[in-house]
């Protein structure tokens, strides 16, 4: 029997089984994979790999050049600040409150969003144009913009400012599960249901989101990705992040001051969140390509 079993998963691979194969075989999404899993520990086990205390001040250390230039030291791996606290250990630090407030919120957006799509998807006549037409405001709006407007209503903080972008994401989530249950609701497994008796919450926990459960992960890695740019973009204007909280947009505005002097100031906190975007981006399109083959296959 067990021999069968190991056939059966060999021979007949499960859909999540299919898609993971698809998206490894591409090895520029895998890489994006491998460095988000890197952002991602940051964020999970940041006091366990951070040399010092991110916020702690020495001033027999300021501005250290990063260990691979000739001044630098092995020490202050990145360098020191114009406050000489060790540019390495907020970065880190800088990943745990950026990726980590993002991968949050996106969480919180998509299922405020499922659930209120997956009522208006159900819903006909006037009050879904409604809702539809709502949504395509909203969608025309950028989420940064919406962000700073909430901001500046409910004030400055990283918790305000998560909840701002939480707000202004949510659309996007109600605009996509609200087109994909009205299209599924007129195929003919619905159907089928609704006549075996099924109710508005059995069609959707045991027809509907089975199939939508991949493309929000698709969707989501596209979230994810947006959040961070906006989470960052709040901190470097001073309405998200205050200081000493370490986070990515709020290092790289203090690293202005002393750009000319300390440029790894600017240089490290800018790449990192390069990296950490670009490698949700290839991972959504690589989700996206694993998806799109499996479905063809």
């Amino acid at each position: 029997m067990p021999q069968f079993s190991l056939y059966e998963e060999e021979h007949h691979p499960s859909p999540w089984q299919r898609t993971w194969r698809e998206f490894r075989a591409s090895h520029i999404a895998f890489v994006g994979l491998v460095v988000l899993a890197i952002f991602f520990f940051f964020a999970l086990f940041a006091p366990l790999v951070a040399p010092y205390d991110p916020i702690q001040q020495n001033l027999n250390s300021l501005l250290i050049p990063p260990s691979w230039e000739r001044n630098g030291t092995i020490d202050h791996l990145f360098g020191t600040d114009a406050l000489g606290r060790d540019v390495f250990t907020r970065i880190i630090y800088g990943c745990r409150v950026t990726f980590g407030s993002s991968l949050v919120l996106v969480i919180i957006a998509m299922v405020l969003g499922v659930t209120i799509g997956t009522v208006a998807g159900m819903m006909s006549g006037v009050r879904s144009s409604i809702v539809n037409h709502l949504l395509d405001a909203l969608m025309a709006i950028p989420t940064l913009l919406i962000a700073i407007i909430i901001v500046a209503i409910v004030g400055t903080g990283l918790v305000n400012s998560m909840w701002a972008i939480t707000l202004a994401l949510t659309p996007q989530f109600i605009h996509f599960t609200r087109t994909f249950v009205r299209s599924e609701m007129k195929k003919e497994y619905i159907l089928a249901s609704r006549l075996d008796g099924a109710n508005a919450w059995q069609l959707f926990s045991h027809s509907i989101l089975p199939n939508m459960i991949e493309m929000l992960v698709v969707q989501g890695s596209l979230a994810l990705s947006i959040a961070v740019i906006d989470v960052s973009a709040l901190g470097f204007l001073n309405l998200g992040a205050q200081p000493p909280l370490p986070e990515l947009g709020a290092i790289l505005a203090d690293g202005l001051d002393v750009a000319y002097l300390a440029p790894w100031n600017v240089a490290l906190p800018g790449l990192s969140i390069f990296l950490m975007v670009l490698a949700i981006n290839v991972v959504g399109d690589g989700l996206r390509s694993a998806l799109r083959k499996r479905v063809s296959r």
